[in-house]
């Protein structure tokens, strides 16, 4: 198959054209990269071993020839892993797993950023990107006025799987909070694993490390085992990927849904009541939600549902343009970038007349509070995860501490 994707290339530019990353001013051209390739192998009879590493012994240092010589090294971490090319593709050429392949070889060899090699010897020691004790991972429960039941004790309808960002990060934390809250408040009936949650490892394989995958994946798996419940919700449409796409390889298969699509119904069918907002917004659609699971209307619903003017981006749902975290892009630097894509979403937001540029996504809400700031829009534009809009329409302002917006 990759043979025949560097056969099939017709150079017509439109993978180059939608890359965030070659937007950003990185050194990537998804149509450059296949070329370039195609190139390589058509002038070195053992070429194609890199891309069939079952043929590895054809010539012994192939891959290592492709990736950080022929493809650089740069040029390979600044992909996003977004999808963008492989949808946009005509003749169905599959850019990411050529790339994540020989993201392998550069793991291999430790051509990487420090920043991101931090992450992962976290991720391998602590079984979650911040370095943080696994101990700490249930901290931000620690505010709420009802315990979270722990799945491993005791059954539960719905597991929450809450991510690494959802649950370290201090801000997101807030976010976290609100959803446990509503969640309460309709009468759902879930649990956490506490701290024998691991990162997903969505990330990590993209980012090549194929191994660290396999021990978090297993962890994880281990521990859902040993757990109670029904069917599983995430935060991070990340880990819902792992836990819907990649898992079920491993012989873990579950029904997994994105809290969307749970709070969705829960406003829908009135059992969380809303009250109407009336706000104007606009959406961002998650690459690993949208592009990747196919959820772009659950979102929606929940918006329509609360009275919201959705005024859509042109680039919305599966055409979607990547906040630039993705493909274990948030755990790198990206000072070399003139303009992240983060900032040009948010710019594009901006010319739409909105107040309020909704989110799902714990590393959309990363990116994003940043990127207001950095491209001056923080007065005018304020960013939102979704819970946040539920919880100002089902709880009455004077009962909610928490802030609404990350805003200047």
């Amino acid at each position: 198959k990759e043979l025949l994707d560097l056969d099939a290339c017709t150079k017509c530019g439109r993978c180059h054209e939608v890359c965030p990353a070659r937007t950003a001013g990185a050194p990537l051209s998804p149509r450059d990269l296949i070329l370039d390739l195609r190139q390589w192998v058509d002038e070195s009879s053992g070429g194609i071993a890199v891309l069939d590493r079952e043929k590895r012994s054809v010539e012994p240092g192939a891959d290592a020839a492709i990736a950080g010589d022929v493809i650089k090294s740069r040029t390979l971490w600044s992909c996003t892993t977004c999808m963008a090319c492989v949808q946009t593709c005509p003749v169905g050429i599959e850019h990411v797993p050529t790339i994540v392949q020989l993201r392998r070889t550069l793991v291999e060899d430790g051509d990487m950023d420090n920043s991101l090699q931090q992450a992962l010897q976290n991720l391998a020691g602590q079984g979650n990107s911040f370095g943080k004790s696994a101990r700490m991972r249930s901290k931000w429960t620690k505010k709420l006025d009802t315990k979270i039941t722990d799945a491993r004790k005791e059954p539960v309808k719905y597991l929450w799987f809450v991510g690494d960002y959802a649950a370290y990060d201090d801000r997101l934390a807030d976010n976290s909070r609100l959803l446990a809250r509503l969640l309460t408040e309709a009468g759902v009936d879930f649990g956490i694993l506490y701290e024998a949650e691991w990162n997903s490892g969505n990330d990590v394989r993209r980012v090549g490390e194929e191994g660290l995958f396999e021990q978090l994946a297993e962890h994880n798996i281990e521990a859902l085992q040993q757990a109670q419940f029904e069917e599983i919700f995430t935060t991070d449409p990340h880990s819902l990927n792992a836990l819907r796409n990649e898992y079920p390889k491993l012989g873990a298969k579950y029904t997994v849904w994105h809290y969307t699509e749970l709070l969705a119904h829960l406003v829908e069918t009135g059992t969380l009541p809303v009250q109407q907002l009336g706000l104007r917004v606009t959406y961002h659609d998650p690459c690993y939600l949208a592009r990747y699971n196919g959820v772009t209307e659950a979102p929606r619903r929940i918006l329509s549902a609360l009275g919201c003017e959705l005024v859509e981006m042109p680039r919305n749902r599966t055409n979607t343009f990547c906040c630039g975290a993705g493909g274990g892009r948030i755990w790198m630097d990206d000072s070399f970038l003139s303009e992240r894509p983060s900032e040009n979403r948010i710019k594009e937001a901006a010319t739409l007349d909105v107040s309020h540029f909704v989110v799902s996504c714990p590393k959309d809400m990363t990116m994003y509070s940043d990127a207001v700031k950095t491209t001056g829009h923080a007065d005018s534009l304020t960013v939102l995860d979704i819970t946040q809009l539920v919880a100002m329409a089902a709880i009455p302002p004077e009962n909610e501490p928490l802030e609404a917006g990350v805003s200047g």
